[in-house]
This record gives structure tokens, sequence and C-alpha cells, in this order.
């Protein structure tokens, strides 16, 4: 017997109605699972619990996503279609330079974790776990998305703008570096962060993140980063 993908499972759930014909708003179900998940863990996030906090019955919830897993995959795939998205968009559009577009890419990045600091506490305790949630990440998010990203990497190195480094070291640099300020908001006000409240404060710090990645890893001085 084929075994379904997660990902498949979630959405052939996620086009039918519950079974007992009441009917749930989507959006802020899964942004309150997303809290739900970073403020307690998978193993500590109750879906009975969250259904009282969300006045939906337990069996109405179960009904449409099967399980804790599986509204697990759903919150996930909720909130980062849109950083894929964004870098979809910095990889595949023609017309921009290579650098600029990278450079995009980080401050959208960044931007994306300013909207979504859940995601990125939940995947600095799933990154450390094998299980099919962090397979799930990889394969429906990060194995589709690397070849664009790394052919515009690879361009940006054949021409001398670049250091080559590891995938996985500018993987981490860039969805960790300006991220974990955001989603770790006690520690950054104990250490005297200021708070970024305002779009305009998170764009600057978005393209400080940005600017000071690349400051580190590009080499022809001929070509500074953009924004420079």
């Amino acid at each position: 017997m084929k075994r379904e993908r997660p990902h498949e499972c979630t959405t052939a759930r996620g086009r039918g109605r519950p079974r007992t014909g009441e009917e749930i708003d989507p959006g802020p179900l899964l942004e309150a699972a997303l809290h739900a998940f970073a403020d307690a863990g998978y193993e500590g996030m109750s879906v009975r619990a969250l259904s009282r906090r969300l006045h939906i019955s337990h069996a109405l919830l179960i009904a449409r996503y099967g399980s804790k897993e599986q509204l697990w995959f759903a919150a996930m795939e909720h909130a980062l279609t849109e950083v894929e998205r964004a870098w979809r968009a910095a990889t595949d559009e023609g017309g921009h330079d290579d650098l600029t577009a990278l450079r995009s890419g980080i401050v959208r990045q960044v931007l994306f974790a300013a909207s979504y600091p859940q995601v990125v506490r939940i995947m600095n305790h799933e990154g450390a776990i094998d299980s099919p949630r962090i397979r799930f990440i990889v394969e429906r998010f990060v194995d589709p998305l690397r070849p664009g990203v790394q052919a515009l990497l690879d361009r940006l190195v054949t021409a001398g703008r670049i250091r080559a480094l590891p995938y996985a070291t500018l993987h981490f640099l860039i969805t960790s570096a300006g991220s974990i300020q955001l989603a770790a908001s006690v520690e950054a006000r104990l250490l005297g962060a200021d708070p970024l409240d305002t779009p305009d404060e998170l764009q600057r710090h978005a393209e400080t993140i940005a600017d000071i990645i690349l400051s580190g890893i590009t080499t022809d001085p001929d070509n500074p980063p953009p924004g420079r």
C-alpha cells in the first residue's frame, strides 16, 4: 500500500467540509496552532486545549485535520508558503542583478520571521530531532527551492562576486542571523535591544541583516553589496 505523504493528506482534508457540517475558518485556527506549537512544543501541545481556546469542538478539529501531526503540517504550510513565494520571486524572475536578487531574498526572509516568529521557534526545536515533521519541511519547502537558489549562488561564485560556501552554511546564516532576535523577544529585551514595532523599523532591521551577510561573503570590491 502506498504511504501517503504528510502534506498530501493535509491538502486533501483541507479541501473538504467538516463532517459535522460546521464551518472552520482555517486562517485564525492555523495561526493559533502555530502559537500553541511554539509555546508548548509538539509533544506538549494539546489539540483539545486548542479547541477549547478557539471555541471549536475537539471532534470538529480532528474531523478537519485528522490528527495533531496533520494539524502541525497544515499550520507550517500555511506560514511557509509565504516565504516560499518570496524566494521563488527572488530566484525565478529575470532582469535583476544576481546580488540584488540574493539581497532581496534575505530581506524577505527576515521580514517573514517578523510576521511568523513562532515558526522560527518551532524550527529551532524541530531541526534537532529526526522526525516526519522536519523531513516534511525539508522535502516540501527547502529542497524544491534549492535548485533555484543554488543556481543563483553558482553564478555569483563563478563571477567572483561571492565566496563559495557550503549550502547549509549559507542557509543557516540567512534563516537564523536576523530571525532569532525576532523569535527570542524576551532575551532580546533583556539584552537591551530596541523593540521593532513599526514596518519601517522592521524593514531597516531586515536590510541591515542582509547587508551584514553580504558584506561577509562578497569578494569583489568593484561590485559591493547592493545598498552600501
